[in-house]
């Protein structure tokens, strides 16, 4: 298993706090970083070989499309969505960027005067032209089901299993604090484990890193599932820290990653 931990980008343009916090994360002994990639597109060549050369390198990114893109909906724009997947999909590979997280839960929404239907079939469209431009790259690309707080549309594994199914550069993944926003099993998980590319976890009283003070319990199912589909890869801690003010934040962030450790080496299957 490896460990990531999702922050932004602003360490890359002199962010002090920003710094500090991934500073602490490659202290901690994390992996990998994961950054959101529409702010990647904004960023100089400078900032790039920064990023390319960091101490923790970056092996995923999330908030796929940039806000001013419509995905969906009579003003779906397909021309834009390939113009920025032309040029992103070359650059994450080139960094050395495993897997794209596409959650982006506003702007994937069914809006009140559109129908299931219609968003459902512009989602399909558009995964598949996200695994045209995936295949050219060997990146892969995670469907985020989200929770109904967040989207109305791809709210468990199971959807967007669905949707991505018979694509090879687009699958999905599993969010444990979405999963317990909405009380999920992980049945659909089960029956489609090859479609699990990627994991986000987080403590899901007020999604927060991962603590020694936890009620472990709430970890279980997701545990038990990841070790019974023999999932070996990524996953992303994203959540808040508890640590106000910041300057303590190493002890909390290594925490959670003992923490993972703990949970994901222990040999025992739960249950």
């Amino acid at each position: 298993m490896r460990f990531g931990y999702c922050l932004n980008a602003n360490f890359l343009q002199g962010d002090e706090a920003s710094q500090k916090l991934f500073n602490a994360v490659a202290d901690a002994g994390f992996d990998y970083v994961e950054l959101p990639l529409f702010s990647l597109s904004t960023m100089s060549a400078n900032e790039l070989s920064q990023l390319k050369k960091a101490a923790v390198p970056c092996r995923a990114c999330n908030l796929f499309f940039p806000p001013y893109l419509s995905i969906v909906g009579p003003g779906m724009d397909i021309a834009g969505v390939r113009a920025y997947l032309e040029k992103m999909l070359p650059l994450v590979a080139d960094l050395g960027v495993e897997t794209l997280v596409f959650g982006n839960g506003g702007a994937r929404k069914i809006p009140e005067d559109a129908s299931h239907e219609s968003i459902w079939a512009n989602l399909r469209t558009l995964v598949e032209i996200m695994d045209e431009y995936a295949a050219k790259t060997g990146v892969i690309i995670s469907v985020e089901p989200l929770n109904t707080m967040e989207t109305n549309i791809l709210n468990s594994y199971g959807e967007a299993a669905t949707l991505t199914k018979g694509l090879q550069n687009v699958a999905t993944m599993v969010d444990s604090y979405h999963a317990a926003m909405e009380n999920q099993n992980f049945d659909d998980v089960f029956a489609t484990p090859e479609k699990l590319k990627h994991l986000h976890t987080a403590y899901p009283v007020g999604r927060l890193v991962p603590s020694p003070e936890d009620d472990m319990s709430k970890y279980t199912e997701f545990v038990k599932m990841v070790k019974q589909v023999g999932y070996n890869d990524k996953i992303s801690v994203e959540g808040g820290l508890r640590t106000k003010p910041l300057d303590n934040m190493y002890v909390e962030i290594a925490a959670a990653l003992q923490v993972l450790k703990n949970l994901f080496y222990d040999s025992v299957v739960f249950g």
